[in-house]
């Protein structure tokens, strides 16, 4: 390098850029939604109260021990009646239940165990709340874990304590709708060895 050269840029890491705004934040957001996700609806109660809300945002974090993550918006229903309770059930849809993920997701329903009037539910016996009929699976979640991310969301973990599996196909996010879905088995390379070339088409 010469004496006059200005040597190469440094580089910028992800965590040095500054955060998006205005249009390309919401660019980003609709780019997000393709990242394909199962719905669910949460379930929890407290004493006299119970609540239900549609999400896409659950995830396994761990396998030992088994945790799942969820956001959910800081201060809203479901959030502080999962805090007060501790327990909640993810109840993963199928796509049969497309109308109960809307249901779920409506502000203008009943509060409450009203809200669970108009759809197939039954009282979980260990916990009394409320689990719907016909979804795909259940897992019964023990809150370990509650975490403000900025923003106004908040991430809650729990550790899966029980689960139980339906049957059916999954309810899938994908573009900011909901689909159907129908799984083929795709062809993959066996013996696959990191010191070997190949194209992936």
């Amino acid at each position: 390098m010469s004496a006059g050269s200005a040597g190469p840029e440094p580089t910028v890491g992800i965590a040095d850029r500054p955060r998006p705004g205005g249009d390309r934040a919401r660019e980003l957001r609709e780019m997000s939604r393709l990242l394909p996700t199962g719905v669910a609806v949460l379930t929890s109660a407290y004493r006299e109260s119970a609540h239900g809300a549609t999400v896409s945002t659950t995830t396994v974090l761990s396998q030992q021990p088994l945790r799942l993550g969820v956001c959910l918006r800081g201060g809203s229903p479901m959030t502080e009646l999962i805090r007060r309770s501790g327990r909640f059930f993810v109840n993963v849809l199928s796509s049969r239940q497309a109308l109960l993920a809307d249901w779920f997701a409506n502000p203008r329903r009943p509060a409450g165990l009203a809200q669970f009037d108009l759809v197939r539910s039954e009282l979980d016996p260990g916990t009394d709340i409320p689990l719907l009929v016909d979804a795909l699976a259940w897992f019964d979640c023990r809150l370990s874990n509650h975490m403000p991310l900025g923003g106004g969301e908040d991430l809650l973990v729990a550790e899966i304590v029980y689960a139980r599996a339906g049957s059916g196909r999954p309810l899938i996010g994908f573009a900011g709708r909901l689909h159907d879905v129908e799984f083929h088995g795709v062809r993959r390379r066996q013996g696959w060895r990191a010191d070997t070339t190949t194209t992936l088409d």
